[in-house]
């Protein structure tokens, strides 16, 4: 009996942070709608639901390489990278759009490699690591394009980033959806998941416990850098066109998205189901701010505050209960 109650407070714990994440992101969207009436209406839900795919997506690889204790912090160049690809092999082609997909997917998947090479067999630091790639990565963009993207997206991928399914969920949206599940699957219940979540705890216990960790370590920066390749990718068919300026803020959000989503820097606990709030609690600030037209200096403070806030309030009161 007493056993038993031990289990249920522990899982009280563990499950708690997440509902108070949750909790606080429908606080969020009400308040928003309070401040500007309409927010919550039918068409502007579908416009933040879209804009939480772009970086539900890649919040999937930082998820996965933040709970392994590591960072990408190259998400953001390689979905530049791949943006700008992407607008001048297609150029307005409906023939060229897979060519493009599949060649963004391999380049993406190359600068992933490197990462996980770079940190697994070099011994350099994620941060440094991914940060230097990024810096090598941006400036293979702009050499790409000459300083000047070029090029448009075609009228079916423009279809699949704007157009709705039965007139509520557009096809951005829906493949988060279905990518969110299948991560979520994958992580509670395979044995890839028990194994990126010891390599995150402690990598040499996991190396002694027959886990390839370097193989664990190079699969999920593959995963990162192909999810920011996709999202570049998909970034085309909403905006029309590439631009080197696009997703400026990507590799803050989508850190800050993951940590608020209950996901620990030092590795080994969290899940994506806690990130999928981060992210709308991310993409409710940002929209707020655009619609109250606060300018992007004041945007950034007011998010930096918020996120402190709700971390404090979330994992203060965790800590207080262990």
């Amino acid at each position: 009996m007493v056993k038993t109650k031990r289990i249920d407070s522990l899982m009280l714990k563990k499950i708690l942070p997440l509902i108070l994440v949750y909790v606080m992101a429908i606080i969020l969207a009400i308040a928003a709608n309070v401040v500007s009436p309409g927010f919550l209406a039918a068409d502007h839900i579908g416009s933040i639901f879209r804009q939480m795919a772009f970086l539900g997506i890649v919040c999937i690889g930082q998820t996965l390489v933040i709970i392994t204790a590591g960072i990408d912090l190259s998400i953001r160049y390689t979905l530049v990278l791949c943006n700008v690809m992407s607008a001048q092999i297609i150029n307005g082609n409906n023939g060229r759009t897979m060519k493009a997909l599949l060649i963004c997917l391999l380049a993406a998947a190359v600068i992933g490699l490197i990462n996980g090479l770079g940190i697994c067999l070099l011994k350099i630091p994620s941060m440094i690591m991914t940060l230097a790639m990024g810096s090598a990565v941006w400036g293979i963009a702009y050499i790409y394009c000459d300083g000047s993207p070029k090029g448009k997206t075609s009228q079916i991928l423009a279809s699949i980033a704007n157009g709705k399914l039965g007139g509520v969920i557009n096809g951005v949206t829906l493949i988060w959806i279905i990518l969110a599940a299948i991560i979520v699957v994958i992580v509670k219940f395979s044995t890839a998941g028990r194994a990126l979540y010891a390599v995150g705890v402690n990598p040499t216990n996991a190396r002694y416990s027959g886990i390839h960790t370097n193989a664990v370590l190079i699969t999920v920066y593959m995963i990162s850098s192909i999810l920011a390749g996709l999202t570049g990718f998909l970034f085309l068919g909403y905006t029309g066109t590439s631009f080197l300026s696009t997703a400026e803020s990507f590799n803050m959000d989508s850190i800050a998205a993951v940590v608020v989503g209950g996901t620990s820097v030092l590795g080994g606990s969290g899940s994506y189901v806690g990130t999928i709030a981060g992210v709308a609690i991310m993409t409710l600030i940002s929209s707020l701010m655009t619609v109250m037209n606060i300018a992007e200096s004041g945007k950034q403070m007011v998010q930096g505050v918020l996120i402190i806030v709700l971390l404090v309030a979330v994992y203060g009161r965790k800590d207080q209960n262990r």
